[in-house]
């Protein structure tokens, strides 16, 4: 049953790609992402990077040269991965990400198959894990879209269907959480937590941290409240079977060891370096409203509430580790800082996992109607999952502008690749700016709301060059020397926007299937 799940998994978040990728036709090129393709983009620059030898990032979505940092090291990799197989980064990027969904899955079965459950609330909360969202649909119609629509990093399944950091740093929490969950029931030992475990802790550690900070603060966090709880029943002796806290404070100080380092690194290498720092002071990302998450996490959170409830009131060892993360991330995304939706990474695996013990808690009462309880749940849970797959190939038989590039634009980001400085400063509109540094590795002037340092300003500017380069030449050419522009992309986006015509100061390199590339001779 549960290898069913899995390959239903693989499915869903390989072939939709595939599909975009033959839906491109001749005119058309698939970008490669059908679920937020500014982010997606933004990790084929990073893999760019590394192909080109370098281990570490800069920001290449801003005009300026940043000293960089030892940060995205995982996409850094990735890079030089393809370079060493001699395969194009995006086949790199999906391979990656369908490896790591697998992963995720192992994981979150091997977590889930620990807890004291029944085999069919066990198989609920796996199916749920991996193919379930929330009741967004239910309001989608009315055009508003909720978190369970596009916060990857909550849903194991949105994680697997955008990039493969999610479902790495997703899977190793997980890993991670294993030997809390202190089941040792159905003649099976409690996970042996060896020096060979304590080294991979190390290790893993420094890369969920390097991956996602915040999953291992909440790693960390889990693990230390999970301790202290076995230390209250100690010392005041309510369990009649404490569970040994030596190997869990050791798998914790091990964690420590591995996630502090690269956590300290990360925080001092945006504060020190000033364009580092200007991009993480704009990338906000608050939590959203709290009908929102009621209803992207129902109905799955309508069974949580009662399953938290069973696992306190009766010590359910097992189930701990979702109680306490579940009420820590609760807590977390209400803290008023502007970083709080990070803290929603992974949410959906306690409140699927719990959602199963509420499932098991009415077993008695329900008796024979528990299964119609269960495939209702299910049921209303895959609406949205499906609809995220249709937009997505809607997008792709609509050619979306986000998701595709025209022939012509790709020919002529080859040409750029191919022919020009590593270094070269190339300007083209919000949408072409996107695309540029990840597949040419050139810097843009704005191409990302986040990566772009000031952002807003610099799209304005960007786009307010080309609707008035004709009127305002002289204007528009003083913009060009003064921001040291090397080259001038002029194609379907930039045509939209205005003419280019007769701008002192440029020279055509490259003219093609309806694209300019003018160079910018330096006065």
């Amino acid at each position: 049953m549960t290898r069913r799940v899995v390959i239903i998994l693989a499915l869903l978040v390989s072939l939709p790609f595939i599909l975009a990728h033959f839906l491109a036709g001749t005119g058309h090129v698939f970008g490669g992402f059908l679920l937020n393709p500014a982010d997606g983009n933004s990790y084929l620059a990073k893999m760019y990077e590394g192909w080109r030898g370098e281990w570490v990032f800069t920001l290449p979505y801003t005009a300026e040269r940043s000293g960089g940092a030892y940060l995205f090291t995982f996409y850094l990799f990735l890079g030089h991965l393809a370079r060493w197989l001699g395969a194009p980064l995006l086949w790199v990027f999906h391979l990656a990400r369908w490896l790591c969904a697998l992963f995720l899955a192992w994981m979150a079965w091997r977590f889930i198959d620990r807890l004291e459950l029944a085999q069919p609330r066990k198989v609920f909360a796996f199916r749920l894990c991996c193919l379930g969202l929330g009741m967004g649909w239910l309001v989608f119609l009315f055009g508003v879209v909720t978190s369970d629509f596009w916060v990857a990093e909550a849903y194991p399944f949105l994680s697997s269907y955008v990039n493969p950091h999610f479902c790495l740093s997703l899977g190793l929490l997980l890993w991670l959480l294993i030997p809390f969950t202190g089941a040792v029931g159905q003649d099976r030992p409690a996970p042996r937590l060896s020096w060979k475990r304590s080294i991979l802790v190390v290790l893993g550690g420094a890369l969920l941290a390097n991956m996602s900070p915040f999953a291992v603060v909440l790693a960390l966090a889990i693990q230390g409240l999970c301790i202290a709880w076995g230390w209250l029943e100690r010392r005041s002796g309510v369990a009649q079977e404490p569970a040994p806290l030596g190997p869990w404070l050791r798998d914790w100080a091990f964690l420590l060891l591995g996630g502090l380092p690269a956590l300290v690194y990360a925080l001092a290498a945006v504060r020190l370096d000033p364009l580092l720092a200007a991009w993480n002071a704009q990338n906000l990302t608050p939590s959203p409203s709290a009908w929102d998450l009621l209803l992207a996490f129902s109905p799955a959170l309508l069974l949580a509430l009662p399953g938290a409830w069973s696992v306190l009131r009766s010590r359910l060892r097992s189930g701990r580790a979702l109680l306490v993360w579940f009420l820590l991330a609760g807590i977390l995304i209400a803290l008023p800082f502007g970083l709080q939706r990070r803290f929603l990474v992974g949410f959906y695996l306690p409140v699927a996992g719990l959602a199963a013990f509420g499932l098991e808690s009415l077993a008695g009462r329900l008796q024979d109607r528990l299964k119609p309880v269960s495939i209702t749940v299910m049921a209303l849970s895959l609406p949205t999952t499906l609809l995220v797959l249709l937009l997505g190939q809607f997008g792709a038989l609509t050619h979306d502008a986000r998701l595709f590039l025209t022939t012509g634009e790709a020919g002529a980001l080859e040409w750029i690749a191919s022919q020009t400085a590593p270094d070269a400063l190339v300007l083209a509109a919000p949408r072409t700016g996107m695309f540029i540094p990840a597949h040419t590795g050139r810097r843009v002037i704005y191409g990302h709301p986040f990566e772009t340092v000031d952002a807003a300003a610099q799209e304005a500017a960007v786009t307010r060059f080309f609707e008035d380069a004709a009127s305002q030449p002289a204007q528009a050419a003083r913009f060009l020397q003064d921001r040291g522009v090397d080259y001038v992309f002029w194609g379907p986006s930039e045509q939209e926007l205005g003419a280019l015509d007769d701008l002192p100061g440029l020279v055509v390199a490259y003219n093609h299937a309806g694209v300019l590339i003018y160079r910018v001779a330096r006065q």
